[in-house]
């Protein structure tokens, strides 16, 4: 019955047969876990593949199986939002399944970004860091719609770099403590 939902599903949605015989071969309660995240939030291939390789590696690490970490509160409470859209659910099911196969990297992202908000940036300013912190590096985007205040906003970014937070973004791009 359960294997029979997921080729349904898999022909449904053109999954590649490795993707298909690769989730037939999970145990049974992990099987019909997946099967419910999946039907429920239409979850296409490539969101899926993401998904079973990150919940392998935390099952692995944490001696789990599948079926336990989806259950997990973070992830059911995400799962069954009524105020988050299909593609918003599946976002945030990505974001913390890679938080929990990645808790230092997660730490890393959330210290970087409770830095930026304490700097308290003006709205012309956008201070982004990429996913997975590829690249070790940060993107700063200045709007003005005027030279004169191009020039002022100028002027305020040196000051923003010099700010110690700024610093320390820097220093834990570069994988350093930061107290």
């Amino acid at each position: 019955m359960i294997d029979q939902q997921i080729q349904d599903y898999c022909r449904l949605k053109g999954f590649h047969e490795q993707t298909l015989q690769h989730w037939l071969k999970l145990s049974e309660s992990d099987r019909q876990a997946l099967v419910h995240l999946a039907q429920t939030l239409t979850i296409g291939e490539n969101h899926f593949k993401d998904i079973l390789e990150w919940l392998e590696e935390i099952a692995l690490r944490d001696g789990a199986s599948v079926a336990q970490i989806l259950s997990r509160d973070a992830l059911r409470r995400i799962a069954s939002d009524p105020r988050r859209g299909r593609n918003d659910k599946v976002k945030r099911i990505k974001d913390e399944l890679r938080r929990q196969r990645f808790p230092r990297l997660a730490r890393i992202e959330e210290e970087i970004h409770r830095r930026v908000r304490e700097m308290k940036l003006k709205p012309q300013f956008q201070l982004t860091v990429p996913a997975g912190l590829e690249g070790g590096a940060v993107t700063i985007g200045m709007k003005a719609a005027s030279y004169d205040e191009l020039k002022r906003l100028s002027a305020e970014l040196a000051r923003v770099v010099d700010q110690e937070g700024m610093k320390e973004i820097f220093a834990l791009l570069r994988g350093e403590q930061v107290a």
